[in-house]
């Protein structure tokens, strides 16, 4: 459960440190991952994730 103070604490956070948070996603189909060896598809899945996202460091620096 939240607590208050916690949730105080936040909000000056931002409020007197100007705390600026900003979030990028990056949506994927792992439709092409289907394996019947999970262990194939988990490699899959990581090896495509990695391939996707190579530069979405530097695009949300960009942004």
């Amino acid at each position: 459960m939240l607590d208050i103070e916690d949730i105080l604490a936040t909000h000056r956070m931002f409020e007197e440190n100007r705390l600026d948070v900003r979030t990028v996603t990056l949506g994927v189909s792992l439709l092409g991952c289907i394996d019947r060896n999970g262990e194939t598809m988990c490699q899959k899945i990581y090896d495509h994730i990695c391939r996707v996202a190579e530069n979405l460091v530097p695009t949300a620096e960009a942004i």
